[in-house]
């Protein structure tokens, strides 16, 4: 006789079966609700040295894509993409990315009669590991290396070369009104991006302006900050770059014409793309 209801494996086997069945789509309904994604078109303009170590300025503005997407593992946004080393971990990785904006041609600068300097786009991987909360906010430990490239007219990518740089980060708690994000720390570069920056080959050099071959090292120090509001479908930001050049490898270039430089602007976002569960 066949046992329908009892001891037997085959019922408690399936019976364990239906529960991981259940606790498998449990998780994965709880881990959709704790995420969230935002997307969008923004702009920003800012105010900042026509190349770095400049002495004049000049507004840059330029038009962005703007996309967010957050789990309990996963933060991709449109300026890097981490992962949570574990689900308490203060350890996160990542790939992130960043520029540099084109230099104008004939700007009466330094750089005059030089070649205007091309667009570059850096990426490469980062790693952030978080302290302990201080005073209304969260610090995080970071380090972080790029590989940076050139970019001509026809989109072509010419590799220029590398940089790494170490920091300190600072958040408000998620949820303020006003978010403020400050972050320091040194960096360090390679011989052929300082040179992309601060070099002066031979047959551009002119009374005033000797050739000069960049080497690689100590590039100064960066403190950057920022601080956002968000009113309905847009995000409102204003953010700034401070940049010590003191010791710098490149010092002697005759480029380097400013030792401290600021960068100041502005950023708007609309965002029309979201998850239903949050804003």
């Amino acid at each position: 006789m066949v046992k329908v209801f009892g001891g037997g494996p085959g019922p408690k086997r399936g019976v364990r079966l239906a529960y991981a069945v259940l606790g498998a789509f449990a998780i994965s309904a709880a881990a959709a609700r704790q995420s969230h994604y935002r997307g969008g078109l923004g702009v920003a303009v800012f105010l900042a040295p026509t190349y770095p170590g400049s002495d004049s300025e000049r507004v840059f503005a330029y038009p962005y894509p703007y996309w967010e997407y957050e789990s309990p593992r996963w933060h991709l946004h449109h300026e890097h993409l981490r992962a949570h080393w574990g689900r308490h971990s203060p350890l996160s990785v990542g790939i992130g990315a960043n520029g540099s904006p084109p230099d104008a041609a004939g700007t009466p600068d330094a750089r005059a009669g030089m070649p205007a300097l091309a667009p570059t786009f850096a990426l490469g991987p980062d790693v952030l590991y978080r302290l302990a909360w201080r005073r209304g906010g969260r610090a995080w430990l970071g380090a972080r290396v790029r590989y940076r490239w050139a970019i001509d007219p026809g989109l072509r990518l010419a590799p220029v070369g590398s940089s790494a740089s170490a920091f300190l980060e600072w958040r408000t708690i998620r949820g303020r009104t006003w978010p403020i994000v400050v972050s320091f720390g040194p960096v360090f570069r390679s011989r052929g991006v300082n040179g992309y920056f601060f070099g002066v080959p031979a047959d551009e050099a002119v009374i005033g302006r000797p050739a000069y071959a960049a080497p690689g090292g100590y590039a100064g120090m960066r403190l950057t900050a920022a601080v956002s509001r968000r009113v309905g479908s847009f995000d409102f930001s204003v953010f700034g770059r401070y940049r010590n050049y003191r010791g710098a490898a490149f010092a002697s270039s005759p480029l380097m014409k400013a030792s401290n430089t600021l960068m100041v602007g502005v950023a708007v976002v609309w965002v029309f793309i979201r998850s239903p569960s949050r804003a």
